[in-house]
């Protein structure tokens, strides 16, 4: 067996065929090695012993292998497809889906009642607008999030009442986020106070990228609905004396986090050579009723040099 392996001939993989139902483990992990280095030099048609074997981690090895062939023999992967085994099954449609007159076989899985084969399908090259529009009613909440985020990437416009469902549904905000900020800023304000931290920081990195002055629409609208945790972390990079005015508005504001409104200020401290920086602080250490604030402002107003 060793020299077997030391010629490197991938015509030697037959020989280890017997070997995957020898008695000793050693023999066996030898066979499928063999079939993990040879086999993919060779025709999809060489993981059949594999394929038809009784064992499920034989057939769960040729459906991992399956990425390295083009898309012939699919009557052989198909046998694979019809194990009771979700890795062998999603392996296998992903296969059989790139090669061509497998349309019925597509129906079949946009069709199935399982999710993961369901996104298989909507992944593949039969899926069209359509289906994923068709998707958007799925009772998967995982089929409706990858049919939206495509049909997002596309432009489509989402109807008001979608948006509600899919919100009411439970769709990841995230996933909407972008779209909102572009398409929808209104929807997006209606359910701002239903987004998380995680979610936050996605609405911020959108809104640094897609809203450059305090005068975007999306700020105002923010502002308005006092979401000022949201308009400081915008603001961060941000120089002007519009912005400047925004951003100690919500350093003073005593209804804000002051664990927020102390980040903002640190945010300053590159800027400490300012005397407008440095008195807009003094202001603040001696008017503000939170200790943090207090302590974090005096050390900005007495900074210099920027240390």
């Amino acid at each position: 067996m060793r020299e077997l392996f030391e010629i490197d001939d991938e015509n030697n993989l037959s020989a280890f065929i017997s070997l995957l139902d020898d008695k000793d483990s050693w023999y066996r992990s030898k066979a499928i090695d063999a079939f993990r280095t040879w086999s993919i030099r060779k025709n999809v048609s060489d993981l059949q012993p594999l394929i038809d074997h009784h064992n499920l981690n034989y057939n769960r090895v040729a459906a991992n292998l399956l990425e390295n062939f083009r898309a012939e023999n699919i009557d052989i992967v198909k046998k694979l497809f019809s194990k009771d085994d979700l890795i062998c099954q999603t392996k296998a449609a992903e296969f059989i889906l790139k090669a061509e007159n497998e349309k019925k076989f597509f129906d079949a899985l946009f069709t199935s009642g399982d999710e993961k084969l369901k996104i298989v399908a909507l992944k593949s090259k039969y899926s069209d607008k359509e289906h994923l529009i068709q998707a958007i009613d799925d009772e998967s909440i995982k089929v409706v999030e990858y049919s939206i985020s495509k049909l997002i990437e596309s432009d489509y416009n989402i109807d008001d009442t979608v948006l509600d469902d899919l919100i009411e549904r439970g769709t990841e905000i995230k996933l909407l986020i972008s779209y909102l900020v572009r398409n929808n800023p209104k929807k997006l304000i209606e359910n701002i106070n239903k987004i998380n931290n995680t979610e936050t920081k996605v609405l911020v990195n959108v809104l640094q990228k897609h809203c450059q002055t305090i005068d975007h629409e999306i700020i105002k609208m923010l502002n308005e609905n006092q979401q000022y945790v949201i308009v400081g972390r915008w603001l961060q990079g941000k120089k002007g004396d519009a912005e400047d005015k925004l951003r100690w508005e919500i350093i003073g504001n005593e209804e804000v986090d002051e664990i927020e409104r102390c980040r903002l200020i640190e945010r300053l401290f590159s800027r400490c050579q300012e005397e407008s920086i440095r008195l807009k602080a003094k202001h603040i250490s001696e008017s503000s009723t939170s200790d943090l604030i207090k302590i974090t402002a005096h050390n900005l107003s007495t900074a210099i040099n920027g240390v």
